[in-house]
Formats: C-alpha cells, sequence, structure tokens
C-alpha cells in the first residue's frame, strides 16, 4: 500500500513541474519553454555590451568637516581637485613565478637521488615538561580550580545584588 501514495505523490509532483510548460500566458505562449539550439549559441549568451571609456574623470574634495569625498560631478561652491583613472589598469601586482630551466633530461633524471622517507614535522612529540601531562591528581586540582572560581563569582553577584538593591534570585 505504501508503493501506491509514493508513486501518487510522484505523478503529482511531476503534474505540478509540468503544469507551467502547457499552460497559456496572456499572449497565448507557454509560460515556461525548454532553450531551443538558437537560445544556446554563444551570442546569446554573452551579451554585446561596450567597453565604457578606459580614462575616467573623477573629482576630489574636502568638505568643512575635512572628510574627503569622490563624485563624477563636480561640486558647486567647492574647490575641487581633479584625478583622471583609468579602468583598464590591474592595481593588484600578479604574484612572480620562478623561471625553471628546461624539462629535465634522461641523463640528469638518472643521477639524481631517488625519494627518501622524510617524516612530517608534524608528528607527535612527547611533552617536554610534567606540567603538559594530564594526570589524574592535575585533573582533580583543576577541577577544584574551577569550583573555587564558581563559589567566588557567585559572592561576588551576591554582592552586586545587595549594593544594587536586587533580591531576586535568578
Amino acid at each position: 500500500m505504501k508503493w501506491i501514495y509514493r508513486i501518487f505523490t510522484l505523478i503529482i509532483l511531476a503534474g505540478a513541474l509540468a503544469i507551467p510548460f502547457f499552460m497559456k500566458n496572456k499572449q497565448g505562449e507557454p509560460m515556461m519553454s525548454l532553450p531551443g539550439l538558437k537560445d544556446l549559441s554563444p551570442s546569446s549568451i554573452v551579451s554585446n555590451v561596450p567597453s565604457p571609456a578606459s580614462d575616467r574623470t573623477v573629482y576630489k574634495w574636502k568638505d568643512h568637516n575635512g572628510v574627503w569625498h569622490y563624485g563624477d560631478q563636480p561640486p558647486e561652491g567647492v574647490q575641487f581637485s581633479t584625478l583622471v583613472v583609468n579602468d583598464k589598469t590591474n592595481i593588484i601586482q600578479s604574484t612572480p613565478v620562478p623561471k625553471t630551466d628546461s624539462a629535465p633530461t634522461k641523463a640528469t633524471l638518472n643521477n639524481e637521488p631517488k625519494n627518501t622517507y622524510t617524516p612530517s614535522k608534524n608528528t607527535y612529540a612527547p611533552p617536554k615538561s610534567d606540567e603538559e601531562v594530564l594526570t589524574l591528581d592535575r585533573a582533580l586540582n583543576i577541577v577544584d580550580d574551577a569550583h573555587a572560581v564558581r563559589d567566588m563569582m557567585e559572592q561576588r553577584n551576591q554582592h552586586l545584588d545587595a549594593l544594587t538593591g536586587n533580591k531576586e534570585k535568578k
């Protein structure tokens, strides 16, 4: 009986997804359609937006509060300076690529030593002192210290409540 419900659910889901392909809009066309080959051509995917001018003029001025402002329109009644910015300039320097020699020849490959295993620097190193080792006594001392800090904080909160006159218990 479960499989009937599952199949029925899949049929309803497929129908709900297919309805927009058959339902007509106000212009009499289907609401959705699959793309055709002409829709997948590179000219329709990439728009032919003309590139803007590479040199732009930017105006820079300081207001009466000493804050610098930049804009593409010159301000009125304020002394400003003009900056010409080239949009095509790459302001982020690329990472230099180290020059490598040409491909190694067969003779140089035979002379190179074979790769040997060297352990990683991230391997386990034993603790250098006894303080780094957690023993049962140290763990119990840490727990006792935590309880002492908790008691100290509770006393501090009680003292603050007494000073502020807050009698509520949280």
